[in-house]
């Protein structure tokens, strides 16, 4: 059988696996081919020290999506995730392009990862940015992977526990929420599959700290779970034991050890 072919959009950087550097090793570890198109190559990600940037442009994106378009090389293609996006002409010409895609291919399963901010920041994104990303992005997913925070600013409602995550999905377009970070008692965060009719929840030990890209790489265990065929209930537990699997072996180190997704 013909492996799924997943499209990732978002950063790489070359030290400390973040974004595609994440996602992509995620997806691959569940045998799906992957076309990965960077929106930024990075030395490190910022939280490891001001990193070199070599930015894409939106006219660099869009000629590069063009190409592969042209060349019929997304044929069969079953899913696209979206990660971290530096400009708002970058999400626009994204967008443009995805909305092309859908349409010959209807029943392709897009993730946006709306790679917003967090609790401790804000919005770390410069505001047309977010707001692309809310307008345009959104709106085109049928899944959305956010963190409390990026759900409450998406929604422009309270999430502070599962309940007022599951009342903050209900105003967004997408049919299946993956919402990470969610408060919940005795010392646990919640990650949950909310859907139209059905919430799903996985319950986790509140970590005092893990490396930067646990979002990456969940979205992209998440999508290879579903493309590969997997419910929406299923991949989230699948795709939570494969992560908790990384961030046991990562304790206590500066970036994710990826090494916990080639093993059995």
């Amino acid at each position: 059988m013909t492996a799924p072919v997943v499209l990732s959009i978002s950063s790489q950087v070359v030290y400390g696996p973040v974004g595609n550097s994440a996602a992509v090793p995620a997806l691959q570890s569940l045998g799906v081919t992957v076309m990965a198109l960077p929106t930024v190559v990075l030395s490190n990600h910022p939280g490891h020290g001001a990193p070199v940037r070599v930015p894409l442009t939106a006219d660099d994106l869009a000629a590069l999506l063009d190409r592969v378009l042209a060349g019929g090389w997304m044929a069969g293609l079953a899913g696209v995730l979206t990660g971290y996006f530096s400009d708002a002409d970058q999400v626009e010409a994204v967008a443009e392009r995805l909305a092309r895609i859908r349409q010959g291919a209807p029943a392709i399963k897009i993730l946006c990862d709306p790679i917003l901010g967090d609790d401790h920041t804000g919005l770390y994104v410069p505001l047309p940015v977010a707001e692309a990303i809310r307008d345009r992005l959104v709106p085109l997913a049928d899944i959305i992977a956010p963190n409390r925070f990026e759900l409450a600013w998406l929604s422009g409602n309270a999430v502070g526990d599962a309940d007022q995550a599951v009342a903050a999905t209900r105003g967004l377009t997408p049919a299946l929420t993956l919402a990470t970070s969610i408060p919940a008692a005795g010392g646990v965060v919640s990650t949950m599959a909310i859907s139209r009719d059905a919430v799903a929840r996985v319950e986790t030990r509140r970590r005092p700290a893990v490396p930067h890209g646990t979002g990456d790489l969940l979205s992209g265990l998440y999508l290879g779970h579903l493309v590969t065929g997997a419910s929406p209930h299923d991949a989230l537990t699948a795709a939570m034991t494969r992560l908790e699997a990384v961030l046991d072996r990562s304790e206590g180190r500066p970036a994710l050890d990826l090494g916990a997704l080639i093993a059995p």
